[in-house]
């Protein structure tokens, strides 16, 4: 089967140059780079590298150049996760590689990477007098299982944040102006149990009894997942 070839496009252009080239012993038919969609002076020069290495690939490979925001971890995985699996969808595997990419698209791309069960791979420099001069060895990066939280799910591990008391606190704190008491309550608080029950499933969240009350905090996979809101 033939594979998509996920880049981020960073400033190292020959440290690119020669990853591809190393790259071909994988069936690489399609070349997707990855640029910030966000216009700062370091974008416009990650930018230019991909315009050039679009041009430079193009006659042997499809390629072709998506922006992803490089601001927002979330959302980054989340346009990830869309474009890989629309890959899949066309019969592609999908290979990520996280070489020279800045923090936050290595983050992004491992959850989407996880979330996909797609591979991902990076590459060891090679120094020589100090000076970074190509590549050692390209490694894959093993992944792990992780069904990522929806959006909804996302906003309540938030909410959450250092723990809460109650179920009926975690409702206030995501909906303040709400009645207690009210017919939207008590939906609320239906909605956000059966969202409760999904996370602790996930190992996200944990739930303990202390009187009448029941304490729900993050896990250390919670506390991880809300590190990159």
């Amino acid at each position: 089967m033939y594979s998509t070839l996920i880049v981020f496009v960073g400033h190292t252009k020959p440290r690119l140059d020669e990853l591809i080239k190393r790259m071909r012993e994988y069936p690489i038919d399609r070349i997707v780079l990855v640029v910030g969609q966000h216009k700062t002076s370091g974008e416009q020069k990650a930018r230019k590298i991909a315009d050039e290495l679009k041009n430079k690939l193009e006659t042997v490979f499809n390629v072709r150049i998506v922006e992803i925001d490089q601001k927002n971890v979330i959302n980054a995985a989340y346009q990830l996760i869309d474009l890989i699996n629309k890959e899949k969808e066309k019969g592609y595997d999908v290979i990520v590689d996280t070489s020279g990419s800045l923090r936050m698209f290595i983050i992004a791309a491992y959850i989407a990477a996880c979330a996909t069960n797609s591979k991902v791979v990076s590459s060891i420099p090679r120094y020589e007098d100090g000076k970074e001069v190509g590549i050692e060895e390209i490694v894959e990066v093993p992944t792990l299982p992780l069904d990522l939280p929806g959006k909804e799910q996302m906003e309540i591990i938030s909410a959450i944040d250092d723990g809460v008391d109650s179920l009926d606190d975690l409702i206030l704190k995501l909906n303040p102006e709400i009645k207690r008491e009210s017919e939207e309550f008590k939906k609320e608080r239906s909605r956000l149990s059966h969202h409760i029950a999904k996370l602790v499933d996930k190992k996200i969240v944990t739930k303990q009894k202390i009187g009448r009350n029941v304490k729900i905090r993050l896990t250390p996979l919670g506390s991880i997942l809300k590190e990159t809101l």
